[in-house]
């Protein structure tokens, strides 16, 4: 399968299943993007609820005031700046760099799940695979073909499997994974958010609205994005949803959300997407209080402590992304840019980034390998070797 990034297109309705999830996956951590999501089937035995939207026939009905996860004395974002060595920024060369230790996140090497906190665990069948996650004993891989995409979760029951999800978000502590799906029959209005622990699930039913996509799931909470119409025009809002709780709450001061931190104190929010480039703004989630803008990088996640913010150049669109850079989470200085072709981005912890960055060639031609670089010192080392296999970090 050709790893690429879709380009930033308008929504569309005539967009086929495997198209969108993979577009929606590998931009989620990468460029900018709005793409209609993937259809979906009912979950097997979910603890669930059913709400309709209650603000007129579109939306939720906004809460008297914004969602809050910390008390009111909390900081915007955090204040510790890591002390920095060397140059700004990097240019990567991947073959040359020195071989560290393997990844302590998981991680898909092929179709085998390694990593984290559990054994080996191999994908069966021939199925891409898009993302994968640990949860608790379990594990999850979202993989698509030709007829639509879904969710397999493995553990010691053996497998099971939710059809037509479009994105997989998991907490930081790997102690869950959030998830939307949609209709499997076409375009319907509304949707399905699900919560799962490994071995239960938990699932809130949406009759109103469309292109349903998790955004962050942190502590008790579950973040969603939803876009008013199917189609050109679309206009997009934030929602946040406890499980088992009947309903979900509009979230007004987080309207372009793409990432929560992990403590729930700040949010990377998107104020401009076009085909020409973006803006993006830390924002505190308490008070909806912009704290910085950056129009030079789309911001795409957090470090664990949420003192460092990512992303990548605001214009890119291509085969991978150009850089990565890391920035001070509350001012918003450049702390290190590292340049190459790189995909799969994700946190390993405060002083260390994992990408998978290509070595040579493009597509389904290309080398690459899972690299770990260190934010104080900018230094990079190889977690796993250069190689032709398919290579994905954990969601």
């Amino acid at each position: 399968m050709k790893r690429q990034n879709g380009a930033l297109v308008a929504l569309v309705a005539a967009v086929t299943v495997a198209a969108v999830v993979l577009g929606a996956t590998i931009a989620s951590r990468q460029v900018p993007q709005r793409q209609s999501a993937a259809y979906a089937a009912p979950l097997p035995a979910p603890t669930s609820t059913t709400t309709t939207p209650s603000k007129g026939t579109q939306t939720p009905k906004p809460p008297a005031t914004t969602p809050s996860l910390q008390p009111s004395s909390a900081p915007a974002v955090p204040t510790d700046t890591p002390t920095l060595t060397g140059p700004t920024k990097i240019t990567l060369a991947v073959a040359k760099l020195s071989t560290g230790r393997q990844p302590q996140i998981p991680y898909l090497d092929g179709r085998q799940v390694r990593g984290g906190a559990g054994s080996t665990v191999t994908i069966p069948g021939k199925d891409d695979v898009l993302q994968i996650a640990r949860v608790n004993s379990s594990v999850l891989a979202l993989t698509t073909n030709g007829n639509g995409s879904q969710v397999l979760r493995f553990d010691a029951n053996g497998a099971a499997s939710v059809a037509n999800v479009n994105h997989l978000e998991a907490k930081a502590d790997q102690s869950g994974v959030a998830y939307a799906a949609l209709g499997a029959d076409g375009p319907v209005e509304g949707g399905t958010i699900y919560a799962d622990t490994g071995t239960s699930l938990t699932a809130l039913k949406l009759t109103k609205r469309w292109n349903f996509k998790v955004l962050s799931f942190v502590g008790d909470k579950v973040y969603f994005e939803s876009s008013d119409v199917l189609g050109s025009g679309a206009s997009w809002s934030t929602y946040v949803w406890s499980p088992g709780e009947p309903e979900a709450k509009l979230v007004k001061a987080l309207a372009s959300m793409t990432k929560m931190s992990a403590d729930g104190k700040a949010a990377a929010t998107a104020l401009l997407v076009s085909n020409t480039g973006s803006c993006s703004a830390v924002t505190t989630v308490e008070t909806g209080q912009r704290v910085w803008k950056t129009c030079d990088y789309y911001l795409n996640d957090f470090s664990p402590s949420g003192a460092t913010v990512f992303g990548v150049p605001s214009g890119d669109d291509g085969y991978c992304s150009s850089a990565e850079a890391a920035l001070d989470a509350k001012t918003g200085k450049l702390l290190r840019e590292w340049k190459g072709c790189l995909q799969s981005i994700t946190p390993e912890d405060d002083e260390h980034l994992l990408m998978v960055a290509t070595a040579s060639g493009e597509g389904d031609n290309a080398k690459t390998a899972i690299i770990r670089c260190t934010i104080s010192t900018g230094d990079c080392e190889l977690a796993t070797p250069v190689a032709s296999n398919r290579l994905l970090l954990s969601a």
